[in-house]
């Protein structure tokens, strides 16, 4: 559930021995006419021992006044959206997750889950949305493969330093539960059909994130969100972005030096929160 990862996520364990010697991910500064912020496109899962942190990071992780996050991922925080995720994703009146798709994506659905080892009980009782989460958690998994990505590594070095939220877990909660049925059901057949594609696909998201190559990872992450609706896509992005500007604009007008550490599919593509910040009139530069 982690900051809304894409419902479709199984990395492989090779995934390191890809990547570059020299890490550089994106890190951008935004100016108004006296003051700056400094905006880093993260990911938020990310294999062991993948070497993302440079020289420029920390000093700017140092010297920030505050560090923004798109939401809390203090453990606290987690379980309780854990516990709210549970009951808004699992059916209470008998129903199960197959009286809702059709047969081709019952067999699939039963196919993937016998693949990763993952019992089928449990995930019947699910909702569509949450069924894709525990799916790709379990694919996540069984790879060997870890959660703990840039967020998670900085939450636990923040110690007293602040930290603010550009958004609660529950507003992202609402973005996967509030989805129509039908949306629900696309997003967990592309996780079905997809997920054994997905190590190849991902693997070069990786790469061209840690080498810095922003637009090399625009068009993977459109190739990888391509199994979604328009609308649900407006909802777990776009409307996100736009929904982030007033906030990064007052941090501006306030003369606040924050850090600003959100996913990187938020810095690329349409509608990304570089553009908008641009569009609103203020100066973007990336420095690393």
């Amino acid at each position: 559930m982690h900051q809304i990862v894409r419902p479709l996520i199984a990395l492989a364990g090779a995934l390191t021995l890809a990547l570059p010697a020299t890490a550089a991910p994106a890190l951008w500064e935004v100016r108004d006419a006296d003051s700056a912020i400094r905006i880093f496109g993260s990911f938020h899962i990310l294999p062991d021992g993948t070497e993302w942190r440079t020289p420029e990071f920390d000093t700017t992780l140092a010297e920030a006044d505050f560090i923004v996050f798109e939401t809390d991922v203090s453990p606290l925080a987690m379980a309780q959206l854990g516990a709210q995720a549970f009951v808004r994703g699992i059916y209470t009146d008998g129903t199960l997750l197959t009286d809702r798709v059709d047969a081709e994506t019952e067999t699939l659905l039963r196919a993937e889950l016998g693949k990763i080892g993952m019992p089928v009980g449990p995930v019947l009782a699910m909702r569509p949305w949450m069924a894709a989460n525990a799916i790709s958690a379990a694919a996540l998994e069984a790879t060997g493969f870890s959660s703990k990505g840039v967020e998670l590594a900085l939450e636990t070095e923040l110690e007293n330093r602040q930290a603010r939220f550009l958004e609660s877990g529950e507003e992202q909660l609402d973005v996967l539960s509030s989805a129509p049925e039908d949306e629900q059901i696309a997003m967990l057949s592309s996780t079905l059909v997809e997920i054994d594609l997905m190590p190849k696909v991902m693997s070069k998201m990786l790469r061209s994130w840690v080498d810095g190559t922003p637009e090399r990872l625009a068009p993977l992450f459109q190739m990888e969100m391509g199994g979604f609706e328009d609308a649900f896509l407006d909802r777990l992005l776009y409307a996100r972005n736009r929904n982030w500007i007033p906030a990064l604009e007052d941090m501006l007008a306030r003369n606040e030096r924050a850090l600003v550490i959100v996913g990187a599919g938020h810095l690329v593509g349409k509608d990304n929160v570089i553009a908008l910040l641009e569009a609103a009139g203020y100066t973007a530069e990336r420095i690393q």
